[in-house]
């Protein structure tokens, strides 16, 4: 009985577990803590060096877009560099000697020129508000300069004046074709396509030519109900109804023009100073052109025949092309042009208010009888 009491108290006697001291409690704080901190520095480090990175190459690819771009800027100048090269070029067509003309003229030629499109001769130039430096722009011919047409390569390099390391270089290629014949630019005052309808020439128009003063392409000369002269008055001595073109089996617009098309002249007038497609049907009163820069004044068949009024003073070609049904009321109106007007068709009406007098361009210093064309090559343009 004793034994089983004894053992009953044991039994009921509670255990008791050591406990940690306070140093040992602080001592794992303090390894947490030290854990913790570790951790959240090697985040921090990792964070920015990440956030360093972003920025590094933040501002590579910034400055890599930044000389793209003035890549780009220069080789929309070479493009429009050369267009003036050409049309401010040598009597025999080739390209203007003020810059470095074609080592040699056939596939393989290459030729350079300064950007500098603020002309004062700086080789460091902001395009877009960036600092780069070009070289040279790069002409290469890729085809023989006088091919029609003939193909040409522009290459543009760009280096980053403040990070030269940081380089672009961007090309394209371009068609360059003549536009028009001996014609456009020396031709007689009037020409007409077919003929000269009797009673259309009203009043007393003036011509001035010491050559040909009328001209046609498929009518007869020799016939004066085709070429009826009219009223005109005519000093100089020119000729009347004498044929511009040898071949009769041309229309006016190969003529003149040679063998491009109307949409190639329109594309004409998008790149060059000297071309005007006009479509508007309003009167035209605006002074073009001058003696030693002779223009292109083309009305296209939607204009409807529009009258040149206000006394306009017009230097080179007006051509009218001929709308379905022919013009009723063609070009008349009051103005002087030294060159050439030529009507498609027949003309139906010209009256006393217009001038015309004779000059050949063709010999003027720094002018040709043709305008060189430069259209961009689709699908040629390269980025490396």
């Amino acid at each position: 009985m004793n034994t089983q009491q004894s053992n009953t108290q044991r039994s009921k006697t509670p255990i008791i577990k050591a406990m940690p001291s306070n140093k040992q409690r602080g001592a794992i704080a303090l390894i947490i803590t030290v854990i913790l901190v570790v951790i959240a520095s090697l985040s921090s480090l990792v964070v920015n060096k990440s956030a360093i990175e972003e920025q590094k190459r933040s501002g590579i690819d910034l400055r890599n877009k930044e000389v793209y771009a003035a890549a780009n800027g220069a080789l929309e100048y070479g493009v429009y560099e050369l267009m003036r090269l050409y049309n401010d070029k040598n009597l025999d067509g080739s390209m203007n000697e003020d810059t470095p003309a074609w080592d040699v003229v056939t596939a393989g030629g290459i030729a350079a020129a300064s950007y500098d499109p603020y002309g004062d001769d700086s080789v460091t130039t902001l395009v877009q508000g960036i600092d780069a430096f070009t070289p040279a722009i790069t002409y290469t011919l890729l085809t023989a300069e006088n091919e029609q047409p003939a193909v040409i390569e522009i290459t543009a390099p760009v280096v980053g004046v403040a990070e030269t390391h940081v380089t672009k270089t961007v090309s394209v290629r371009v068609l360059r074709e003549n536009l028009g014949t001996p014609s456009m630019f020396n031709g007689p005052p009037l020409i007409v396509e077919d003929c000269i309808d009797p009673g259309a020439v009203t009043g007393t128009p003036d011509i001035t030519s010491d050559g040909v003063a009328i001209g046609t392409i498929t009518g007869d000369s020799a016939n004066d109900n085709c070429i009826d002269p009219g009223h005109f008055d005519i000093t100089g001595g020119g000729a009347i109804g004498e044929p511009v073109s040898a071949n009769p089996n041309l229309d006016l617009f190969t003529s003149m023009f040679g063998g491009i098309s109307v949409e190639t002249l329109q594309e004409a007038a998008e790149v060059s100073g000297n071309v005007y497609f006009i479509t508007s049907t309003s009167p035209w009163s605006t002074n073009l052109g001058s003696l030693d820069s002779p223009v292109i004044l083309y009305f296209a068949e939607e204009a409807e025949c529009p009258s040149i009024n206000g006394g306009a003073i017009i230097y080179g070609l007006v051509y009218y092309a001929t709308p379905e049904g022919g013009c009723t009321n063609p070009g008349t109106g009051n103005t002087k042009i030294f060159g050439t007007m030529a009507f498609e068709g027949d003309l139906k009406k010209f009256n006393s208010n217009i001038e015309l007098v004779k000059v050949d361009y063709s010999s003027a210093d720094g002018n040709d009888v043709s305008v060189s064309l430069i259209t961009v090559l689709p699908g040629s343009w390269r980025d490396f």
